[in-house]
């Protein structure tokens, strides 16, 4: 069957915000954003890693890749050509403060999760560059003693295995385990639907001891994964974030052990939000004023997790709903600020277009 012409066109999200830009489309939703509201949205950029994705580029999850050095420079100016950069501390309850006089740029605030290593070497020369400032969310118990991250170790024992076949049970007693069939020589694409499938596994909260998982996935893989070696590596250190905070980047609390604050007790909870800010204020030298959810979609953060937020010093929560920030508006709670989460697949016109879009329509169809 003859593939339909859309299906032809590669990467049709960006190919949809060329031709939103080109037709003017995209210059009529911002103004009709503008003309709707007094006050311009806070549009938030969620990024996490900064590097080349792919089976030979990288042993690691490239789903957490946001963008490659070379795409994360380009967004960088042309969000500093298009929005006003605003750093965190620019970020209050009741919105942003008022801009210089004649900037009448929307502000924007770029953001990193997790604390990867390469948000040093990569992105932060770029922002330097740039004059952009941004946040950096940090897991203080990875921080303290870095370990590779499970999805991480997944994609690292799938991506290195010399294995066929894989047969891979999620716990002692799985009557039907896993079972992922590789090849001889598989192409990168069946790698990378092995390690969804089971990245799947775990976000279904189908693997109840990660632990016995990982080294289950190891042994079966015939892959050696040193967790603390590989994870040193892997993760700035606090020397590193020091640095990050004294160039005038902003550093705030990821939680202690990245795990889905929602899905705890409040008791362990209140720890996760406390504990993690006090290590940064003794690291850093501040008191971190915000805190990014880990995970952040609902369920990963609850009313109670806001609370305790709060209850534990923080102004500022930051979650993956997707969408942007309007003071005033119905729903505006600075204890659950939308963001707009970045992949390798955004180009700098895709990226304007997703925020006029909400800003204009409260939702984003690219």
């Amino acid at each position: 069957m003859a593939r339909r012409l859309i299906d032809r066109i590669p990467n049709k999200r960006a190919a949809l915000a060329r031709v939103l830009g080109g037709t003017g489309l995209l210059a009529t939703l911002e103004r009709i954003a503008a003309a709707r509201h007094d006050r311009p949205a806070l549009a938030v950029f969620t990024y996490h890693r900064i590097a080349v994705p792919g089976v030979e580029a990288d042993p690691y999850y490239d789903p957490v890749i946001s963008a490659t050095p070379e795409g994360f420079r380009g967004q960088v100016e042309a969000l500093a050509r298009r929005f006003r950069p605003v750093g965190l501390d620019e970020v209050h309850e009741d919105g942003t403060g008022p801009p210089p006089a004649g900037d009448h740029r929307p502000p924007a605030l770029i953001t990193f999760d997790d604390g990867y290593r390469d948000n040093v070497d990569a992105a932060w020369p770029i922002l330097k560059a740039a004059g952009v400032p941004a946040a950096f969310f940090l897991p203080t118990g990875i921080i303290d003693a870095p370990r590779l991250p499970w999805w991480d170790q997944v994609a690292f024992a799938i991506k290195r295995t010399r294995c066929p076949a894989l047969r891979l049970e999620r716990h002692p007693d799985d009557p039907a385990p896993i079972a992922i069939e590789l090849g001889p020589e598989p192409p990168p694409p069946r790698r990378t639907a092995a390690i969804m499938r089971v990245i799947g596994a775990f976000l279904a909260h189908e693997v109840p001891d990660e632990a016995w998982f990982l080294a289950r996935l190891a042994q079966a893989a015939e892959v050696a994964i040193d967790a603390e070696a590989l994870g040193r590596g892997h993760f700035m250190t606090w020397g590193d974030a020091r640095r990050l905070a004294e160039s005038g980047m902003s550093i705030g609390s990821h939680g202690l052990s990245h795990r889905a604050l929602g899905t705890l007790p409040a008791e362990a909870q209140r720890e996760e939000l406390v504990a993690s800010r006090r290590t940064i204020s003794e690291r850093i030298g501040r008191h971190p004023a915000a805190v990014a959810y880990p995970y952040g979609w609902p369920g990963s953060f609850t009313a109670t997790t806001t609370s305790l937020a709060a209850e534990a010093g923080y102004r500022l929560g930051f979650t993956s709903r997707e969408g942007v920030n309007r003071p005033g508006s119905p729903g505006f709670a600075p204890l659950e600020l939308r963001r707009l989460n970045v992949g390798t697949g955004d180009t700098p016109p895709l990226l304007r277009a997703r925020v006029a879009m909400h800003a204009a329509l409260g939702r984003s169809v690219v």
